[in-house]
């Protein structure tokens, strides 16, 4: 998966929003960059327990990476089919991949000071990859809440990245986005305009874009900046952590 199609790009000349489409372009092609084919995974039944959490974990990471960049192609979609609602959930869903990997950035940097054991750790990984909630998955435990992995993403990159300021920026951000997301004031103004003269409120049925409609893009492109970073740093610290001794 390359980057934006002309046709895409396109549309952020035709509303000048080149340098936005740079950042959203480049960081497509900085995931792919991290792609792997295949986890050479072997028989389950025989892998030391380290050695399983290792190559969930790498799992793990490959999954979130799939979706980011998923979300990404398809924020052009929804930029080339006016839909704002489709742009929200699209760049909201990219914010929740980027939570996750935050949340086990600070699960693994937890492990490494003995503030919670391996067990622990190894099945908030087994978890981070099969839980499900539904009950077709009787079997499987529920994955851990978005808004706790928004909270200690929040947490890990305050004191990893911001030198211990309280930003708090995925919550801000997710919290935001979540106001089109739902049928709340923001997204139902989307569907609408008020013309004062007239006396009445104007669906904007088959309307174009407007310029802040690129907020929303705006918010991905901060979400896209940091989850490389997140990959790399949760990469590097299982290759720390879970080695064999």
């Amino acid at each position: 998966m390359g980057g934006f199609s002309n046709e895409v790009k396109k549309v952020f000349v035709d509303w000048k929003q080149e340098k936005l489409w740079s950042e959203l372009d480049e960081a497509i092609v900085e995931l792919g960059n991290r792609r792997v084919d295949y986890i050479e995974y072997g028989d389950p039944t025989k892998l030391t327990p380290k050695k399983r959490a290792a190559l969930n974990a790498e799992l793990l990471r490959q999954a979130l990476l799939h979706r980011a960049e998923c979300l990404l192609q398809a924020t052009g979609t929804m930029l080339q089919a006016k839909n704002l609602y489709g742009l929200a959930l699209v760049v909201r869903g990219h914010v929740e991949a980027t939570a996750v990997l935050g949340y086990f950035c600070k699960r693994i940097e937890s492990l490494s000071k003995g503030n919670i054991d391996f067990d622990k750790f190894e099945m908030d990984i087994a978890n981070g990859v099969l839980g499900a909630k539904d009950d077709l998955f009787s079997a499987a435990a529920a994955p851990v809440n978005i808004l706790t992995c928004i909270e200690q993403g929040d947490k890990y990159l305050n004191a990893e990245l911001f030198g211990g300021e309280k930003k708090s920026m995925l919550q801000e951000v997710y919290g935001w986005l979540s106001e089109f997301a739902h049928p709340n004031f923001c997204s139902n103004k989307s569907a609408f305009s008020l013309d004062k003269e007239a006396g009445r409120i104007v669906f904007r049925h088959d309307a174009d874009l407007q310029e802040s409609d690129f907020q929303l893009v705006g918010y991905l492109s901060v979400s896209a900046m940091f989850f490389p970073l997140l990959y790399d740093r949760f990469a590097d610290a299982c290759k720390a952590v879970l080695v064999e001794k």
